[in-house]
């Protein structure tokens, strides 16, 4: 029966197909992704609100986020979303450039931002 060449063949198939499944449920590799276009939000215009500014974001207003980590998790943190955000509480009057940060929900563990497309983000504050 096993010198027949099919039955090798599903045999073969079967059998990879079982250790597939065995490492990605039981090993949970590392993985990297690209999450695209994550939305960059602002916080802290209430404090420019108190002095009469206004913050408004000039570019990039989306971006790219690469994480890694066990498979599982960013996944998790895929489905979830990352939230991309700049603090603007500290911005004059003109044009400003500013950090972006990510923040990775929390009950993800163990994923790390590898790039983004963008690192700082340029906001006009009036």
């Amino acid at each position: 029966m096993l010198k027949n060449r099919k039955v090798q063949m599903i045999c073969s198939l079967l059998i990879a197909i079982c250790v597939w499944a065995y490492v990605m449920d039981q090993v949970d590799p590392q993985s990297t992704i690209t999450v695209s276009d994550v939305k960059i939000e602002m916080r802290g215009n209430d404090s420019l609100e108190k002095v009469g500014l206004k913050a408004s974001l000039v570019k990039p207003k989306f971006l790219n986020v690469t994480i890694t980590g066990k498979r599982s998790e960013v996944n998790k943190a895929k489905k979830e979303g990352l939230e991309a955000y700049v603090d603007v509480s500290t911005c004059e009057y003109g044009e400003n450039e500013v950090e972006i940060k990510i923040d990775i929900p929390d009950d993800v563990n163990g994923v790390t931002v590898d790039q983004l497309s963008n690192y700082s983000a340029t906001f006009n504050v009036k």
